[in-house]
């Protein structure tokens, strides 16, 4: 047997299990799974007893859990019924030698890992590294679908007191009606703070806070300045043999991070924080020139995301074992920004900024790539990874962006989906001729 071996014990029937972009719905004789290579993995679970009914809408908890294996070896967890959880164990010297012994029976047991999505997996988190890993991941090691609460403790005079605030006929606040919840510490993802406006220089004038407002590049130079860097490691300087700085590969690994946490384990803060990163680099102009290289993987870390996505939608759409994973991977590609409060007003996000992301590689490039490095050099490729992947868009989703349509609008300044109020009093009607 070759690879690693995740044992899982007193796992109830018809629970879902899933490594990477493979689940199953297990039978009563399943132990583990089998053949795992080594790298990053992530590991999720769905227990079907947590069915509950929601305005006649079923949701299933689903948790996650990430695995980092450089050889081969084992790893064993045990469900704990009382908390739906599993349990990390140890395994000794003893359990070892007595589990590679029976290695054979244990094998029939075991389900073998999809070595058919193994590229594609590599493809979907090349970026993401231990440190990404420690750096990103709640404190408690897990991943949950829904945020875990706890809610504020209260004696019977409390909750008499508000009963006799809220038959007041002055009281007017029906928010006060809704319990105070706070997050369970060490539970949430620790992703980067990413500002919902611009930055710009304390000492800027107004023409140059329009200007930084319009060309985020100020704004990506501080969030990438509050990345750790790490250590001096050979990883790190093999990253920057490749032109490519540690926090400019952090940036990634955080949008791919993101991006699996969403589609995988359906956390929705994945999502909208994978957005705020993709707007914000879209947003700089000055940016591409001078961290190419960052743009050149971005660019194909956004092919494999977005051709992923395209694929779990029109698998999962034609099978209904996952209609959740469905709709989920279909927020990659609805009309509004918000499925729960569409506008019909609203353009679509991601043609939008796909848009305006490309729009800037290009005419940065095109300028570039004359006068400093030429055809052949980094802004080169860039540009043609940028025209390969119009085209790509084009034939897989008919957004209507092209080279030629992008450079003969380069003069107009795109205002992302995410940049407007869309329920203020002064969102902008977009009218059809």
């Amino acid at each position: 047997m070759q690879g690693c071996v995740l044992l899982l014990q007193d796992v109830p029937e018809n629970t879902e299990i899933g490594i990477d972009l493979k689940f199953w719905r297990v039978g009563k004789r399943f132990r583990g799974i089998k053949n795992i290579p080594a790298g990053f993995h992530y590991v999720y679970f769905s227990m079907s007893d947590l069915e509950v009914q929601l305005e006649q809408d079923e949701y299933r908890l689903k948790a996650g859990e990430l695995y980092v294996r450089r050889k081969t070896s084992e790893m064993r967890s045990e469900l704990q019924p009382s908390f739906v959880d599993f349990e990390d164990i140890r395994l000794t010297s003893v359990d070892i030698d007595r589990l590679t012994d029976n290695i054979k029976e244990l094998s029939m047991y075991l389900g073998p890992y999809p070595s058919e999505h193994c590229r594609d997996w590599i493809a979907l988190t090349n970026f993401i590294s231990p440190s990404s890993l420690d750096r990103l991941l709640p404190e408690c090691g897990r991943i949950n679908s829904c945020a875990q609460f706890l809610s504020q403790q209260s004696s019977s005079q409390q909750r008499l007191a508000l009963r006799n605030e809220i038959s007041s006929p002055v009281f007017t606040n029906p928010e006060d009606l809704l319990p105070k919840l706070d997050i369970v510490p060490g539970t949430e993802i620790r992703f980067s703070h990413l500002p919902r406006n611009p930055l710009f220089p304390s000492d800027s004038e107004p023409l140059d806070i329009t200007a930084h407002g319009i060309d985020q590049t100020y704004t990506l130079d501080t969030v990438l300045n509050t990345l750790s860097s790490g250590c001096e490691s050979e990883e790190n300087r093999m990253d920057r043999w490749k032109g490519l700085l540690t926090k400019e590969r952090e940036i990634l690994a955080e949008l791919q991070f993101s991006y699996v946490a969403f589609l995988l384990n359906h956390v929705l803060d994945g999502w909208w924080h994978w957005r705020r990163i993709v707007r914000l680099l879209a947003n700089c102009e000055r940016a591409v020139r001078l961290r190419p290289q960052l743009y050149i993987d971005l660019l194909t870390v956004l092919y494999h995301q977005l051709c992923s996505a395209s694929q779990s939608k029109n698998f999962l759409e034609s099978d209904s074992s996952d209609i959740s994973t469905a709709e989920l991977a279909d927020l990659f590609f609805s009309e509004a920004a918000d499925v729960h409060q569409a506008s019909s007003t609203e353009p679509a996000f991601l043609p939008s900024v796909m848009r305006k992301l490309l729009r800037n590689i290009l005419y940065s490039t095109a300028n570039s790539s004359v006068n400093n490095e030429g055809i052949d050099g980094v802004f080169g490729l860039l540009h043609q990874r940028a025209e390969g992947f119009c085209h790509s868009l084009e034939q897989r989703f008919h957004w209507g962006i092209t080279p030629k349509s992008l450079c003969n609008d380069n003069k107009v300044t795109d205002v992302l989906v995410d940049d407007v109020d869309w329920d203020g009093d002064e969102a902008p009607v977009i009218v059809q001729m």
